[in-house]
């Protein structure tokens, strides 16, 4: 329905700008045509300036680009995890498009809301660090991947690479 008012906001804002360019070309003749033809301008130009906002807007709030916006902001925090007061006040949207967007990113399964001290984090598991060590299959050893060992010091077993 909102989408409905925008088009036809945009619609009548060409509308105007046309005419107010009509009446401006009219008014090299006519000079008494050039306020009409600057209200028209002005009028048309708020009015597509508008509904372009408001449109962009929309398009900003809905749910699935929202997600996107919300996994960007928890991959920047380096904790994998949010809170719905978090991505209200630094995406700058409404509570109900949030939950909204959160829904979306649940039921695709990006991420899962916990609980800890009374209040509800959104945790992104697929975003948590994971440490990879090389650890030797027989003896268990641990070993930094950044050491260039095949086989394991103190076995002579085969090392493989792990993640944790």
């Amino acid at each position: 329905m909102k989408r409905t008012i925008l088009i036809a906001a945009f619609v009548m804002a060409v509308i105007l700008l046309v005419l107010g360019l009509i009446f401006l070309c009219a008014a090299t003749r006519e000079p008494g045509r050039l306020p009409l033809s600057l209200i028209l301008l002005a009028i048309g130009g708020g009015l597509a300036a508008w509904s372009a906002l408001t449109w962009r807007r929309e398009q900003q709030l809905e749910p699935d680009r929202l997600a996107d916006s919300i996994v960007g902001l928890a991959r920047a925090g380096g904790s994998a995890e949010v809170s719905l007061a978090q991505i209200v006040a630094e995406l700058n949207v409404p509570t109900e498009a949030a939950q909204r967007a959160l829904g979306v990113l649940e039921r695709r399964g990006e991420c899962r809301r916990e609980r800890r001290a009374g209040k509800d984090l959104y945790v992104f598991p697929g975003l948590v660090e994971r440490k990879v060590v090389r650890r030797c299959a027989y003896c268990g050893s641990e070993f930094s991947v950044k050491t260039p060992l095949y086989k394991c010091p103190n076995c002579g077993g085969e090392l493989k690479l792990v993640r944790e």
